[in-house]
């Protein structure tokens, strides 16, 4: 059992070498805009090719340095959150 709890935070989720979240995103974006590039202004396919693949050399890049950037991600988006404070402050603060 200990195995498994190990490899998850070792080994975070890769997605052709670069960490998930952010690989996903980067398609999820880039190709959308690729069909409609193609699709209205008849563009060159291959601009959005080259441009998909030099995203991801930097999303690989980017994730040998920081391996949990996808867990980073997922943490910022939940600590974005407004709060409600009980005393005015500047500022958010984590409180109840």
């Amino acid at each position: 059992m200990r195995d498994y709890i190990l490899k998850a935070v070792a080994q975070p989720p890769k997605f052709l070498f670069a960490p998930f979240v952010p690989a996903i995103i980067n398609l999820g974006i880039q190709f959308p805009m690729l069909f409609m590039g193609i699709g209205v202004a008849d563009m060159n396919p291959l601009a959005f090719v080259v441009s998909i693949i030099l995203a991801h050399g930097a999303l690989v890049v980017a994730g040998q340095r920081e391996p949990h950037l996808s867990t980073m991600m997922q943490a910022f988006g939940q600590t974005y959150k407004k709060t409600t404070n009980l005393y005015e402050v500047k500022g958010n603060k984590f409180e109840p």
